[in-house]
């Protein structure tokens, strides 16, 4: 995250939202979670410049799986926010 950039106030407003549909749906038992992934080794990642290949990210497989693990809590558990990001990376 850098001072002045706007993708950290898009990020929080994508979190905001979240936490109004949460407000929303909350008592009609329905779950919101925000998945923040940090650096994934994706095609994406690749059209956008990406980073040096020495640089720590995670696969979509390791990202899906917290998505399962968010999804597939007991009723009456809202797993509020996952932040995952790649060890051995700083920023």
């Amino acid at each position: 995250m850098t001072p002045g950039n706007p993708y950290s106030v898009t990020k929080w407003a994508a979190h905001a939202l979240a936490e109004n549909v949460r407000l929303l749906v909350g008592r009609d038992g329905v779950g919101v979670t925000v998945v923040g992934p940090g650096v994934v080794d994706t095609p994406f990642r690749d059209r956008r410049g990406g980073t040096p290949d020495a640089a720590p990210s995670m696969t979509p497989e390791q990202i899906a799986d917290a998505v399962v693990f968010a999804v597939d809590q007991p009723a009456g558990v809202d797993i509020h926010r996952i932040t995952l990001r790649p060890t051995g990376r700083v920023g």
